[in-house]
């Protein structure tokens, strides 16, 4: 299942320093269930280049629970952002920390409070 409906590789956060660019210099929105960080891709990042292209990294600490909290925290986000991700601007990186609020929310909750943060951030395409 290929097109925008998937969240392949190239779409992810992977390297520290990538993460540590959205802390430094990205535009940070705090909610009840995670903190937003997005900044625009330097070139040749994930995230840059392809017209429509953002990459995203989540972060989970064990101050929300143990691995299976955890993972779940991590699926949510992913797939609130995949749903979403075709309304944002082109060439963001973005980096969701959940909190512990997060746990026991459901998809739809989780998917609202992002769309809520993406607009408080200035990141989607209202047109």
């Amino acid at each position: 299942m290929h097109g925008t409906s998937t969240f392949p590789k190239s779409e992810r956060l992977q390297r520290g320093h990538q993460f540590r660019h959205a802390y430094e210099h990205g535009r940070k929105v705090i909610g009840p269930l995670f903190v937003l960080y997005a900044v625009d891709s330097p070139p040749g990042q994930p995230g840059a280049g392809t017209p429509a292209s953002c990459a995203v990294g989540v972060v989970t600490s064990r101050k929300i629970g143990g691995a299976v909290t955890r993972n779940r925290a991590r699926r949510l986000l992913r797939e609130a952002y995949r749903l979403n991700k075709q309304k944002l601007k082109a060439n963001l990186q973005i980096v969701m920390i959940a909190r512990s609020a997060i746990n026991g929310k459901r998809r739809q909750d989780v998917e609202a409070e992002l769309l809520r943060l993406f607009r408080a951030a200035d990141i989607l395409n209202e047109a």
